[in-house]
């Protein structure tokens, strides 16, 4: 009874999700446009929130699992990140700053190959939240660069503009970890 329950709460949250798409089966190169990662809007992330757990002891267990760490990681390291800029700034050490930003666009880097090449997901809900993970990634390691840019060029205005794309991405990801990290507690 318990799994005929779940079936149909599956098939009612697939139900809403495509009705909510647009209903969107007829389309040709689902896979062409999975590859291109689109920007993350927070509100695309809100639906996230609705998804079942995973079976126990499955492969998407394991992998929600890893994807949450994943996000914690990534959260670590922007508010290390920031407070290491914070004390930088009061101290005028402007290259160590440069240097600082360059190893989180790596450390960043080094997760989003991770997450990229390493989890998978049979559940295409969960998919889904790790491919908005990645593109939630490159947008954050994308700020990062332009800001690096702009510090490295005296330009304030692309230092800036780094750093609004920064904290558009920390929102995203802030928002995807409220998401997702009670889901493996």
């Amino acid at each position: 009874m318990k799994a005929y329950r779940f079936v149909m709460v599956l098939i009612l949250l697939a139900t809403l999700l495509l009705v909510a798409g647009g209903c969107e089966f007829g389309k040709t190169g689902a896979t062409e446009e999975a590859s291109q990662q689109q920007p993350v809007e927070a509100s695309d992330l809100q639906h996230f929130s609705m998804l079942a757990l995973p079976p126990p002891g499955s492969r998407d267990e394991t992998s929600l699992k890893t994807l949450a760490e994943s996000i914690t990681k990534a959260q670590t390291i922007e508010k290390e990140l920031q407070l290491i800029l914070t004390e930088m700034q009061h101290n005028d050490e402007f290259i160590e700053a440069q240097e600082s930003v360059e190893t989180a666009r790596q450390e960043i880097l080094y997760i989003w190959n991770t997450v990229h090449n390493e989890l998978r997901f049979d559940d295409p809900l969960l998919q889904k939240r790790k491919e908005a993970y990645e593109a939630i990634l490159t947008e954050y390691r994308e700020g990062l660069g332009i800001q690096l840019a702009g510090m490295k060029n005296a330009d304030a205005v692309k230092t800036m503009e780094g750093i609004e794309q920064i904290k558009k991405a920390k929102q995203k990801l802030d928002t995807l970890a409220a998401a997702t990290l009670h889901l493996t507690k």
